[in-house]
């Protein structure tokens, strides 16, 4: 049945593709009493998260992402920290595996859209929930992302990423979600699973705009 679901309200604008946002300005502040990061030096990075849903992911066809990885052929990792200094909540990668996202953990967390394999920051999606992303997954066609945060929100929104705007969010269910889906054919269609639900959704005109019925 419909749900309680609005469309975006952010004011329409396009962002440049030659556009890249710089690292510095993005990273957590250092905190009060916190020990200068210029006094330690990142050494390694050892294990693999299984507990985390689509944790795992192929950029090509010999390197993998996941929360930690690294290349099948040259058995090489590279590390990109999470820019909000809370840990990542989820990742996923865009079809064309030109670009990949990361949903950080922490106090209103944001997506980081890299592209692949420079990792320059390319778009950086904001407000999309309060403590952390638990899925995000691209359409087929690359054009939206969709992302679902975790407790207390449980939020699921649709992105236009190339141009940091919501398409549309709702609620998406009032216990945990472990994943949204685009329809492989339809990316006006998704589905979301988790805690003892199934739920199909459906990016409908309506005569007020735009809705997410589910």
């Amino acid at each position: 049945m419909p749900t309680n679901e609005d469309a975006a309200t952010s004011s329409s604008r396009v962002l440049d593709e030659s556009f890249f946002y710089p690292q510095e300005e993005l990273s957590r502040p250092q905190l009060q009493g916190e020990m200068s990061r210029d006094l330690v030096a990142f050494s390694a990075l050892l294990g693999f998260d299984s507990k985390k849903r689509n944790n795992l992911h192929y950029l090509d066809d010999h390197t993998l992402l996941t929360s930690a990885g690294n290349n099948m052929a040259t058995m090489q990792s590279k590390y990109v920290f999470g820019l909000g200094g809370g840990g990542v909540g989820a990742i996923a990668v865009h079809p064309s595996r030109g670009f990949f996202a990361v949903g950080d953990k922490g106090n209103k967390p944001n997506i980081t859209i890299y592209v692949y394999p420079s990792l320059k920051v390319f778009r950086v999606l904001r407000q999309g929930t309060e403590r952390a992303y638990c899925s995000l997954r691209f359409s087929n066609d690359g054009a939206k992302l969709a992302s679902v945060g975790a407790s207390p929100d449980f939020l699921l929104t649709v992105w236009n990423w190339r141009d940091e705007q919501t398409i549309l969010r709702c609620k998406a269910f009032g216990q945990e979600v472990f994943n949204v889906q685009f329809a492989p054919n339809d990316g006006g269609f998704l589905t979301t699973s988790g805690t003892g639900h199934i739920r199909f959704w459906k990016m409908a005109s309506t005569f007020t705009g735009l809705k997410l019925q589910g």
